[in-house]
């Protein structure tokens, strides 16, 4: 087993998480399509993880509804992410974990930082393990700002600093990095799973 997988999965159940370690993505997927209870619908968050999944098939295919706002046209997403949040279930990734147990997110809308906090009843948070970085908190920051954003903009074709060269906060008119939460602990008053999986997923 990958030494840096089960030590950070040791470290996020000291810190409250319900944690599963899988060899690749499709194991991943088997999982969290059978552990979700029949007939609950399935919020997902901006996560190009779940995408490389194949996950939202998946969970249709077992009888879920889904509500995601990827390939949705504009004046729709809204809606879309709202009933996301409603969801009884959630899934999204992590923008970096670090092996000591700390999750970091940066988001541009809040919609997914905040069904990680608060609303669905069940969170599924799935990381590959290239998301995972040995320092703390700086690092992770420091992984999200240089490796994980960068590509977001320019898979989404916006037009920031960080999709053609360095982040430039005062330079940037339109940030995909507007918000920062990190998670210390699983969140009260519901239940957070990580998914970790032994293949790079995701930016």
């Amino acid at each position: 087993m990958n030494d840096m997988l089960q030590k950070t999965a040791n470290a996020l159940r000291a810190r409250g998480y319900e944690v599963t370690i899988w060899d690749n993505a499709a194991a991943a997927r088997d999982f969290i399509a059978n552990d979700i209870p029949a007939g609950q619908d399935v919020g997902i968050g901006g996560c190009e993880t779940a995408y490389q999944m194949g996950i939202a098939d998946a969970l249709r295919q077992s009888g879920h509804a889904v509500h995601w706002h990827r390939g949705v046209p504009a004046s729709e997403a809204g809606a879309v992410r709202r009933a996301a949040m409603l969801s009884p279930n959630y899934l999204c990734s992590a923008n970096a974990v670090t092996e000591d147990g700390l999750i970091v997110q940066i988001d541009g809308t809040g919609n997914r930082v905040g069904a990680m906090c608060y609303g669905p009843s069940t969170v599924y948070i799935v990381v590959g393990r290239n998301k995972i970085v040995s320092g703390g908190y700086q690092d992770a920051v420091r992984r999200i700002k240089k490796i994980a954003c960068p590509q977001n903009a320019r898979r989404l074709g916006l037009q920031t600093p960080c999709a053609t060269g360095e982040c430039q906060v005062s330079a940037c008119q339109h940030p995909m990095c507007n918000i920062f939460v990190t998670l210390e602990h699983a969140p009260n008053a519901k239940t957070t799973k990580i998914v970790l999986i032994d293949e790079d997923l995701g930016y």
